[in-house]
């Protein structure tokens, strides 16, 4: 197949589009600008914020769109409109269920305000006739939201969490198995289906904490970081998001798809994984 991939620079988008190749498909990446992308030679220019500059051609079988949303409700939901001429792949996230203990793909959407119009976008993608993949808290490749752990333990001596007074419990993938799943789902996804990306379903934060701290080489501990003080830092929305307690399973999806997840969870890929080496 030929597969056009968006944020195909990204964390996500370039894990995609290693797995695409080696399963053998023929990879056209969007990017902005003269960047360029290992391993792909047709490349070509467009930018989301923009979406006329956004065309799938007639030879493209399939398009997987697994960049970070512009933040206008009205642009993204054009680009969408766009790229659905294809057999479309949109990978969402579980935030879009809000606070959740024993979510699943067919969970009510209660989205948290950093993805509030998100749930939107998934409709349009499912009603075109798309895929939805919603992966947890992606770690791996020393890179994600871990890293920015690991680096806040280095800086302050300790393990830290984002707390709004209590410990929260995140939903977990490693962005090899998930970039596994994405190409799984472009490949024998159902029309209209939802898949959700969890390898791990509900880690307390203060083991996380923990992990990075040790990782960071500093005391192994995990202190609250006041959601208030981390939003100064980080900003509202996201502090909000890091501070967001879920357990979510993906259960339907591996039967629907025969996903079998393989690399190290959170812990272990703190302490003995990807997340060694220098600061």
């Amino acid at each position: 197949m030929k597969v056009l991939v968006l944020g195909a620079t990204g964390y996500i988008g370039g894990a995609v589009v290693e797995k695409l190749q080696e399963r053998g498909h023929d990879v056209v990446v969007v990017v902005r600008g003269e960047r360029q992308v290992p391993g792909v030679t047709d490349v070509r220019n467009g930018d989301l914020s923009d979406p006329a500059t956004i065309e799938v051609t007639p030879d493209i079988d399939a398009v997987v769109h697994a960049a970070q949303l512009t933040g206008d409700e009205a642009v993204d939901l054009e680009a969408i409109g766009k790229l659905t001429v294809k057999p479309l792949v949109y990978v969402s996230g579980v935030w879009v269920l809000g606070p959740v203990d024993g979510g699943h793909e067919e969970s009510p959407t209660d989205p948290i305000p950093l993805v509030g119009y998100r749930p939107k976008v998934e409709r349009l993608v499912r009603d075109a006739g798309g895929t939805v993949v919603r992966p947890g808290v992606v770690h791996g490749r020393g890179a994600g939201i871990a890293a920015l752990l690991r680096g806040q333990a280095a800086e302050r001596g300790q393990g830290v969490y984002v707390s709004d007074g209590t410990v929260p419990t995140w939903a977990f993938v490693h962005v090899d198995d998930l970039a596994e799943l994405i190409v799984a789902v472009v490949e024998k996804g159902e029309k209209g289906a939802l898949y959700h990306g969890i390898t791990e379903e509900g880690v307390p934060l203060t083991e996380v904490a923990q992990a990075a701290a040790e990782s960071a080489g500093v005391a192994r501990s995990a202190h609250p970081w006041p959601l208030e003080e981390a939003a100064q830092l980080l900003g509202q929305g996201f502090a909000e998001a890091l501070a967001l307690s879920q357990r979510v399973g993906s259960d339907r999806t591996r039967a629907a798809l025969g996903w079998n997840p393989s690399r190290p969870g959170i812990v272990a890929d703190l302490v003995e994984g990807s997340y060694q080496g220098s600061l």
